[in-house]
């Protein structure tokens, strides 16, 4: 496997990694990732070491072994690329996974014909705008698929409150008392008012943390469905039912509205960061069960299932190492 430090260009430069299986053919499928929310880098770490999950760099490793060119990248104002992540748009996202797109399209090694993308979390929303405007050749949707943002963030907050409400002896009591839950309910409605009326990148929230407004307004607007009705591509959809921050039954939705082929998958014992995870859910302590969880490969039935899907599209070229 080899590895090369790319540059691309949108309103800014963004730096990503292009992996190649080995250089001996003369095409290659090629597999772009496009990252989740937040700041995590194209290795699906967090730069300053907070939050490492390395799921990123093992995806790359995974499809090169399958004989695919890959590409992923850090967003904005992460890692190696330029610009602020905290004025970046939701569109703004989409423009960069285009020109991530349109690089791999310049490629002489890439058979431009079988370029896929695979969308991770939010990444899973991003990929439909993608098709929208450049189709490609099939999509793979990871831990996320058929749901807007706000109803991802609406669930996992009744989920967390829900966990707060089962609190037991003095805590659970403490929190009847102080009315948490209905001041987090007014809290989160007063947010949402304040976003939806904001017209610049970030507002601040208690007069000091930064909030991302302009991304959330253009998440808010988004019609994903509209999108979903365009997509012609095959699609493959898997989430894991640990997983929190995403909901496996929204995968039912995508064969309502994608015309090409779509195989979703819910897969036993699978979080977010796509890795197994045998205990019962806990929101309170994810990120802590997500570094305990790190170094742990891929879920294995999601191995199973990637290959075998990629194996299909490809006529067996990929699955087979021919």
């Amino acid at each position: 496997m080899i590895e090369q430090i790319v540059q691309v260009y949108s309103q800014t430069k963004l730096e990503g990694t292009l992996t190649y299986p080995d250089q001996t053919k003369e095409k290659y499928p090629a597999l772009l990732i496009i990252p989740g929310t937040g700041t995590l880098n194209r290795d699906g770490n967090d730069p300053k070491g907070k939050l490492e999950l390395h799921l990123y760099k093992q995806l790359a490793t995974f499809f090169s072994n399958l004989g695919f060119i890959t590409l992923r990248y850090d967003k904005r104002g992460v890692g190696k690329s330029e610009g602020e992540h905290i004025r970046t748009g939701f569109w703004d996202l989409v423009d960069d996974a285009e020109v991530a797109l349109d690089y791999l399209h310049t490629q002489s090694k890439i058979d431009s014909d079988t370029i896929f993308v695979l969308g991770h979390s939010e990444g899973s929303t991003l990929a439909p705008a993608l098709y929208a405007r450049k189709p490609f050749a099939g999509m793979i949707l990871l831990a996320g698929g058929g749901e807007k943002l706000e109803e991802a963030l609406n669930r996992q907050r009744r989920l967390a409150l829900e966990q707060l409400q089962q609190s037991k002896g003095f805590k659970g009591k403490l929190i009847k008392w102080l009315h948490v839950i209905e001041k987090d309910e007014k809290k989160n409605k007063e947010l949402m008012e304040k976003i939806k009326a904001s017209n610049t990148d970030f507002i601040r929230i208690q007069g000091f943390f930064k909030f991302p407004a302009k991304w959330m307004r253009e998440h808010l607007a988004y019609d994903l469905f509209e999108d979903l009705k365009k997509v012609k591509c095959p699609v493959l959809a898997i989430t894991g039912d640990k997983d929190f921050q995403a909901d496996a039954s929204k995968l039912e939705r995508l064969p309502e509205y994608v015309q090409g082929p779509v195989d979703i998958h819910t897969i036993e014992d699978m979080d977010h960061s796509m890795k197994e995870y045998k205990k019962p859910i806990d929101v309170s302590n994810f990120k802590k069960d997500y570094i305990a969880n790190a170094n742990k490969d891929i879920h294995p039935e999601a191995q199973v299932l990637l290959k075998k899907w990629v194996g299909y599209q490809l006529e067996g070229e990929v699955a087979h190492g021919k």
